[in-house]
């Protein structure tokens, strides 16, 4: 198998996390008991990559991120060091990022983000760094860069000029976020998305990416009735193959339902594992990482074309990983 090398490039926030003892009740009083942790989609991920590369000769896993000049910052950074990340943080004028998580009984869970810094990270800053982890590549290690959707929708600039001069032998994902995209957020993450060889979303992401509700009055009215309504997969395959050229490898998370993965052939499901909920918080976040740590391990990475046996287990090793996730408290291993 071979070795992977991670470049993440994404949000890094302290999160607040604020599990409910008892159901939400508006208007009154809902004890609960805080703790801080760090957080984002770009940290929680590479905070799962790196439970994947640990004990490898030659993988490693680097954040590219940005944070304030406030305590928080060192303290994020030391964190990251903890659990074997290297910290590759822009330090911007703009507060370290925060997110107040709202976990109810049954494990799901609400989030209030402020992105402070992650708002702010500069072109300079993403391809310096690059820059420095690609040239200390084993050759015997494959170099990936993932990208987290909150990164691409707030400085798609930054995304798109840094993914232009990417070399050939660097494979590339991208997760989608959970923002509400706009017209033109969409175009962005859907001109980023065809030239990477991996997409990731949950059905609703998928929805909101390929069958904006401001284009389609049909789909407008579904998404007010249901505000969580999704699309049929093969069309949001179609769709992707015809709005953005994309030929890669598309992978939906389903949740309780498990999770989907396609490139040329048909679709592949793995169902959930039986695990007990305790706290939804990054459990796409450590699929993203198992499916990716063990769809890069192939033998040969970056295949033309990914085949079942590949998609299966990176697709099981994701399912596993997101269920170790969901029985923690916050969206990371701790």
């Amino acid at each position: 198998m071979v070795d992977t090398v991670f470049v993440v490039i994404g949000d890094v926030m302290v999160d607040d996390m604020a599990p409910l003892q008892t159901p939400l009740v508006l208007d009154h009083d809902n004890p609960v008991s805080f703790h801080r942790i760090f957080g984002g989609q770009g940290a929680n991920t590479a905070a799962w990559c790196a439970t994947q590369t640990r004990g490898s000769s030659h993988g490693a896993v680097h954040l590219i991120g940005a944070v304030g000049s406030d305590s928080e910052a060192a303290w994020v950074a030391e964190q990251l060091v903890d659990r074997d990340i290297t910290p590759r943080l822009e330090t911007t004028v703009n507060p370290t990022g925060r997110c107040v998580i709202v976990v109810a009984p049954d494990g799901g869970r609400t989030m209030y983000p402020d992105a402070g810094a992650n708002a702010s990270m500069t072109l300079a800053h993403v391809r310096r760094h690059f820059q420095q982890v690609f040239a200390r590549v084993h050759p015997s290690a494959h170099c990936h860069v993932h990208m987290s959707g909150y990164f691409v929708a707030r400085l798609p600039d930054v995304a798109k000029a840094f993914l232009h001069d990417l070399p050939d032998d660097v494979t590339v994902s991208i997760d989608a976020s959970a923002l509400v995209l706009d017209a033109q957020q969409r175009l962005d993450l859907l001109q980023v998305a065809a030239s990477c060889q991996v997409f990731l979303a949950n059905r609703v992401e998928l929805a909101a990416v390929t069958a904006p509700r401001d284009t389609d009055p049909a789909l407008a009215a579904l998404h007010e009735d249901r505000p969580h309504a999704t699309m049929n997969l093969e069309v949001s395959m179609e769709a992707m193959r015809s709005q953005a050229g994309f030929d890669g490898v598309m992978v939906v998370k389903d949740g309780s339902n498990g999770a989907h993965a396609t490139q040329q052939g048909p679709w592949l499901h793995v169902p959930a594992r039986d695990v007990v909920a305790v706290d939804t918080t990054g459990a796409g976040d450590a699929f993203t990482a198992g499916f990716l740590a063990a769809w890069t391990s192939w033998e040969a990475p970056a295949p033309s074309a990914s085949t079942e046996a590949q998609l299966r287990r990176a697709l099981d090793a994701g399912t596993d990983l997101a269920a170790q996730a969901v029985t923690l408290s916050g969206g990371n291993p701790g």
